[in-house]
């Protein structure tokens, strides 16, 4: 009996992970072919170039613009390939890279990113540049706090070593190929994990946990797993169970709106500011200065919801 009733638990939980993966898998593969077309053309610095005077305008070096192109239209990774490359060129210093790191932090994979918050809903011109002006934002606050208390203005120095950038195609098709058998793989550890919490009554306890200060930020705790999940692993992972989620017409559009406002800001906390680490950037503005940033952000728009007018704009900003 136990063991038919694994089987069956084994089953349910492949059949769910697959659902959530083929979303995924539709949106990612598009958007990865045509960054790789762009990365081959060369096209990355050129757009870079448009982006020098917004990184003045945040008190960083203009070159750093190539960083965090390659890391919006590509990924965190990209852009660290960029800083190290760059780094041997220039003397950046540790308030630079850190305010640089947060706003890679805010606004990185977008293609992708976007894309996902659009299959849930959400319109994605409002995601690219709720997330593109959050980070100029953000990095311009923290580079007045920095200025003004005169912090972390020495020298930076990174761990990182210059990228071997040239990687063939069949190179690029196994990486891609085994990033896919990866995020099947991780959506079937997550949903595993959770119903083993579920079966204790771990997961309802969290839930209770997470309640209070989800509610506090204007979300039910309907989207307490999506939060969680979404922290911890990314906003892929999270976004994957909210267009499911959203599917059901079980989730309401103001808790779309706001989970996904909530972790386009404040996502991945641990392998993505490990990743910014590597760059040499300070924990105190990747993290902290961040997450106050998310909350004091969500909270005004919790605000702003509360008028009367706010299920015209959700019905604008979300299909």
């Amino acid at each position: 009996m136990f063991i038919v009733k694994l089987k069956n638990s084994f089953i349910e939980i492949f059949y769910e992970s697959k659902k959530i993966f083929i979303v995924l898998f539709k949106v990612i593969v598009p958007i990865v072919i045509i960054i790789r077309a762009l990365e081959l053309l060369g096209l990355i610095p050129v757009f870079a170039k448009y982006l020098e005077p917004l990184t003045s305008f945040v008190g960083i070096d203009g070159s750093l613009g190539l960083v965090w192109m390659a890391a919006m239209l590509v990924n965190i990774y990209a852009g660290m390939a960029a800083f190290a490359t760059l780094q041997s060129m220039f003397d950046y210093t540790v308030a630079e890279t850190t305010i640089l790191g947060l706003m890679i932090l805010i606004a990185h994979s977008l293609p992708i990113e976007v894309a996902i918050a659009k299959k849930s809903g959400v319109s994605a011109i409002f995601t690219f540049l709720f997330r593109f002006i959050n980070a100029l934002i953000a990095g311009k606050i923290l580079f007045y706090i920095f200025e003004y208390l005169n912090l972390f203005q020495e020298l930076n120095t990174s761990i990182l070593s210059i990228p071997n950038t040239n990687i063939s195609h069949k190179d690029w098709t196994i990486s891609q190929i085994q990033n896919f058998i990866m995020i099947f793989a991780i959506i079937f550890l997550i949903i595993t994990f959770i119903n083993i919490l579920k079966t204790f009554g771990i997961w309802q306890f969290i839930l209770k946990i997470l309640k209070i200060p989800l509610n506090f930020l204007g979300m039910s705790d309907k989207v307490a797993n999506i939060i969680l999940i979404g922290l911890t692993l990314g906003i892929s992972f999270g976004g994957g169970f909210l267009i499911e989620e959203a599917k059901k017409k079980e989730i309401n559009k103001k808790d779309i709106f706001l989970s996904l406002s909530f972790l386009g800001l404040c996502h991945s906390i641990i392998e993505d500011t490990i990743l910014i680490l590597l760059l040499g950037s300070h924990i105190s503005g990747i993290l902290f200065f961040r997450f106050i940033y998310t909350v004091i952000v969500i909270l005004i728009m919790k605000i702003i919801l509360e008028v009367r007018f706010s299920d015209i704009f959700l019905n604008k900003i979300i299909k």
